[in-house]
């Protein structure tokens, strides 16, 4: 079974990052989310507040297959503080394994990292212009390799359709597509 890591951090993107914990789970994957804060209560942009699974620095010593990176402007930005977090997705590239980031975490997290390299990638359009003119991507959802970004919180459940596939093939996809009423 595949394991996936969603970082949470003050002011995510509520969509975000619990449509990639619905979809995975949908999916079969063994999901996790982790808070960078003090405990594990984590408020979101729009003031939800979810109790993470664990706490982030429970979970660097764990493989992961996935690790996401949800958007929202203040939980991009916290996430972009995160010593853990920089030191697992840099890990995580390194190793050739899948990373993902949605809305402002591309600009704000992964292309500050220098995660994006030799990649393209899409964000939100307010955050286009904090990407190396050569890896924007205009797009909804973009697969770069180990890499997949996604545009907002409309393209939430694109972005982690995408990244189930990547993990755990198209009929796995096709069939949580079926069950969300999709197809």
């Amino acid at each position: 079974m595949s394991k996936v890591l969603v970082a949470l951090a003050e002011g995510f993107e509520t969509v975000e990052a619990l449509a990639v914990v619905d979809v995975m789970r949908r999916g079969g994957v063994e999901v996790v989310t982790a808070s960078i804060g003090e405990n594990q209560q984590v408020n979101s942009s729009h003031k939800v507040q979810v109790t993470a699974d664990k706490m982030i620095h429970e979970c660097m010593d764990s493989q992961w297959d996935l690790i996401v990176i949800p958007g929202g402007v203040k939980g991009s930005e916290n996430l972009a503080k995160s010593p853990e977090v920089e030191k697992l997705l840099k890990n995580q590239n390194a190793q050739g394994r899948l990373f993902g980031g949605i809305c402002a975490a591309p600009a704000v997290v992964l292309e500050k990292q220098g995660l994006l390299e030799g990649k393209k990638a899409a964000c939100h359009p307010a955050f286009m212009d904090k990407i190396a003119p050569e890896r924007r991507q205009d797009e909804g959802v973009v697969v770069a390799g180990n890499c997949v970004t996604g545009r907002g919180a409309g393209w939430s459940i694109p972005f982690a359709l995408e990244m189930l596939e990547k993990l755990e093939g198209k009929e796995k996809r096709e069939a949580v597509e079926q069950g969300m009423a999709l197809r």
